[in-house]
């Protein structure tokens, strides 16, 4: 089988940006779904032998260690996401800083390993915020996977290896398999694809706004029925690595 990279970005389902200005200001009444949406992706992950990299919410951490350890022990890399989810042009580098060594230290106590990799939310990595780059260089990180394939072009030179992540998210949720299957072959001939998705999207049960406008709640749900399912399917077609087995161990396609 064609071998592949899986990512994930584990975050609360309300983390999302097309729901912000719907959602009430405090959501501790709100119920995450986090261990409801990443165990059964944890289970299909080891029937079929699959390895994956987890980009976590340092929030999520902090409120599950438990899934965090378990995802760990399951043998998938468990990388960072930051902290609060916010994007990268909402924050000052100092802010920024903050919350990566927060992020990295509530990680570490709950694996006792630190984390080589970092993903913005949002694709917020860019021209006008490549700063954070050399942040995350100060702290030791050896990859960054926040860069739109689209955009890689504009990003400086760094010592940051850059792993850009594509066809996941809506595109896997409303593009039939066969045409997502070819998608991702047509577009990975010279380098393996890196496929991302949360868990919340292959979790048909997470709670919906219905105050949110038709084409938000469009974008953040279509598909997800069965979205669990056709992820199954996926999993039939590759051979899933993560990011830090593929730097350490040399694959290719």
């Amino acid at each position: 089988m064609q071998k592949a990279i899986l990512t994930f970005d584990l975050e609360f389902w309300y983390n999302s940006r097309f729901l912000r200005k719907y959602l009430p200001k405090d959501k501790s009444s709100l119920e995450d779904y986090i261990k409801e949406s990443t165990g059964p992706i944890l289970n299909l992950l080891s029937q079929y032998n699959q390895k994956a990299t987890f980009f976590v919410l340092g929030q999520v951490a902090e409120k599950h260690p438990a899934t965090i350890k378990r995802i760990f022990a399951l043998g998938h890399e468990i990388a960072s996401h930051g902290y609060s989810h916010k994007v990268l042009n909402e924050m000052t580098p100092q802010e920024f800083e903050k919350e990566i060594t927060k992020t990295n230290q509530i990680i570490k106590k709950i694996i006792d390993q630190r984390p080589i990799g970092f993903r913005a939310p949002n694709f917020s990595l860019n021209y006008k915020t490549k700063w954070a780059l050399k942040i995350l260089k100060k702290h030791k990180f050896q990859y960054d996977s926040s860069i739109s394939p689209w955009s890689i072009s504009r990003i400086f030179n760094s010592s940051i290896t850059k792993m850009p992540s594509s066809w996941g998210g809506i595109y896997f949720r409303i593009i039939p398999l066969k045409l997502y299957l070819a998608l991702v072959k047509y577009t990975s001939k010279t380098k393996l694809p890196i496929l991302y998705f949360h868990p919340y999207e292959l979790f048909s049960s997470t709670s919906r706004i219905e105050s949110a406008p038709w084409l938000k709640r469009k974008i953040k749900y279509a598909g997800t029925k069965n979205a669990l399912a056709k992820f199954e399917e996926l999993l039939k077609k590759f051979n899933f690595i993560s990011i830090e087995k593929y730097l350490n161990e040399g694959f290719t396609n």
